[in-house]
């Protein structure tokens, strides 16, 4: 037998002889402890707090089914808020959409029933004037006035582009506002000289346009002149490709600089090329390298410079396009190589479809469709009402019918107004 410290032995292993001295109280079952239920229950309670906790961190709802797991999954992955430009948009009607997307001419010195209509019925986001609409300084202050009160009292969500063709040299609409030198003639200043003048040229102009309305120059030209006697051998800056880089460049500075949009144009250069789009088809006959080596550098140094907007001119150009269809009507131009290969993010435009590169094989409407479909942000048709309308009216059944993706539509008129909105033509002129 086992003896205790106090050499008694112990009457059995494991329990106490009878009626030996126990010093120690009886134990309790910790089962039968209130406040240990208490502490359990509150451990549990805090344990099962961070669980779902951590199961929603995971993107699991607490006791969720793996459906709800999807549901919740498909949720964190859904698209971004959208800006204050894009909920703008999604508000729009499709008439209004498809304004935005057009710029329109007009007849006479001040707005007429035909153009008062185009902006209150049909949303028309663009002016463009020409001399037949200039009479004297004070003349065009008042009717741009009166052109942006009538898109403001419209309901329009933004001011209106007025354009205007003030590229210097033999394109001018004004006399008295700058560019003062043709641009041939800067391109024969020193180099230096030239650049500076380019840029002053440039901002001068735009300071001027603003005071009158004209919020947006379609300049300057960024063709590299072929030589004498080609089409563009009075409007380019001259035929030396560096040269038209860096000056076209400096122009761009100079319209970005005082906040007014400028497009230079006629992408993708209409230097070299054969035919006037303004009267026949035209066509560029150079192999893909010539082109990206000689008339492509003005422009993309245009787009590093900022340029808002850039005009696409219709001419075919088999090098960049099999098809041989306008760089207007080109998926392959605008799309792939302007836009993905060049990187431009920002308007464009297509120079006026009225023209004879157009007319002699499509009518304006059909043609404007394609135009859109190709990827022009902005249609300008500059002369007639009953082609607007019917370019507007075909716009808008090919939206609806989904002949024109509304995705794509969509992006078109968020493009076109960030612009407005960075330009400062959020509202009219009080």
């Amino acid at each position: 037998m086992a003896r205790d410290r106090g050499g008694r032995k112990k009457s059995g292993r494991g329990t106490r002889g009878k009626g030996a001295h126990d010093v120690r109280k009886p134990r309790k079952a910790w089962y039968r402890s209130a406040v240990v239920w208490i502490m359990i229950v509150l451990c549990l309670a805090v344990l099962g707090a961070g669980g779902v906790g951590v199961y929603k961190l995971a993107g699991r709802p607490a006791g969720g089914s793996e459906e709800a797991v999807t549901q919740t999954a498909a949720t964190t992955t859904s698209q971004p808020p959208m800006t204050e430009t894009e909920r703008i948009v999604s508000s729009m009607t499709v008439e209004q959409k498809i304004g935005q997307m057009m710029m329109v001419g007009f007849e006479g010195t001040e707005p007429d029933a035909n153009i008062t209509a185009m902006i209150q019925e049909r949303g028309i986001g663009g002016v463009i004037i020409f001399g037949r609409n200039i009479d004297t300084s004070e003349q065009v202050t008042q009717m741009n006035s009166t052109l942006q009160q009538l898109a403001f009292d419209s309901g329009h969500p933004a001011g209106l582009l007025i354009a205007v063709d003030q590229e210097g040299g033999k394109t001018r609409r004004f006399d008295d506002i700058g560019p003062y030198y043709s641009e041939p003639m800067i391109g024969e200043m020193p180099e230096e000289a030239a650049e500076q003048t380019a840029r002053l040229q440039a901002s001068s102009a735009a300071r001027d346009l603003k005071r009158i309305g004209i919020n947006t120059n379609l300049a300057p030209v960024l063709d590299v002149s072929g030589g004498w006697g080609t089409i563009m051998d009075v409007r380019s800056y001259g035929s030396d490709t560096d040269m038209v880089t860096r000056l076209g460049a400096e122009a761009v500075k100079g319209y970005v600089g005082a906040t007014t949009i400028c497009a230079p144009k006629h992408f993708p250069g209409l230097g070299s090329a054969e035919g006037d789009p303004e009267e026949e088809a035209a066509r560029l006959d150079l192999s893909r390298e010539d082109i990206v080596n000689y008339e492509l550098p003005p422009f993309a140094a245009a787009i590093e410079a900022g340029a808002p907007m850039i005009m696409v001119t219709h001419m075919a150009v088999p090098a960049l396009d099999p098809t041989e269809a306008p760089a207007t009507l080109s998926g392959p131009i605008m799309k792939e190589l302007l836009r993905v290969q060049m990187g431009f993010t920002g308007v464009v435009i297509t120079d006026d479809m009225e023209m004879g590169a157009i007319t002699q094989s499509l009518s304006v409407s059909e043609a404007s469709v394609q135009a859109v479909a190709a990827g022009a942000d902005i249609i300008m048709v500059a002369h007639t009402l009953e082609a607007q309308q019917a370019v507007h009216d075909a716009l808008v059944a090919a939206l609806e019918s989904g002949q024109l993706d509304a995705e794509a539509i969509d992006e078109s008129v968020v493009r076109i107004l960030e612009m407005k909105k960075k330009h400062r033509i959020v509202k009219p002129s009080a």
